[in-house]
């Protein structure tokens, strides 16, 4: 019996989170077009997940991302193969520059399905969701805690 190898490609995607919201643009036009996404691209030969989306989002939006932390990973098949998707949160001080996108949202977790999102990312939304409400509890717990000081 004949093996049938399947092409795997290894993808990342940023979630830049900024006072609460986070960012999310949309596809210009290719397979993905018109669709609403975390951005970011193939990793390439030899590199890092982190230096994949630094290179991604520097080529895709003009931007130097930070405080990269890993986030969840997920799997989408396709007809063709197998994508293996981790995705990250990041940070920025600067602005994007729409290249490959046409439009640009900032929008919370909660409502992100209001734009044509991907269904096939909705375990990175619900992890995005828990590590943005932990992170506000964090901080809400520790503004009350130095209240007192």
């Amino acid at each position: 019996m004949k093996e049938t190898l399947v092409k795997t490609v290894d993808v990342v995607c940023g979630a830049l989170i900024r006072n609460g919201k986070v960012m999310i643009a949309r596809r210009v036009s290719d397979v993905s077009g018109g669709w609403y996404e975390f951005p970011g691209g193939k990793v390439e030969s030899g590199e890092t997940g982190p230096e994949a989306l630094k290179r991604e989002w520097q080529e895709e939006l003009g931007m130097e991302i930070t405080d990269i932390q890993w986030l969840a990973d997920g799997e989408d098949r396709q007809p063709d193969g197998l994508i293996r998707l981790r995705c990250y949160t990041c940070t920025s001080t600067q602005d994007p520059e729409l290249r490959v996108h046409d439009d640009m949202v900032w929008t919370t977790p909660d409502h992100i399905y209001d734009w044509h999102f991907f269904e096939s990312d909705r375990h990175l939304v619900e992890a995005l969701k828990r590590r943005m409400e932990g992170d506000a509890l964090h901080r809400q717990t520790g503004q009350q805690g130095n209240a007192g000081q």
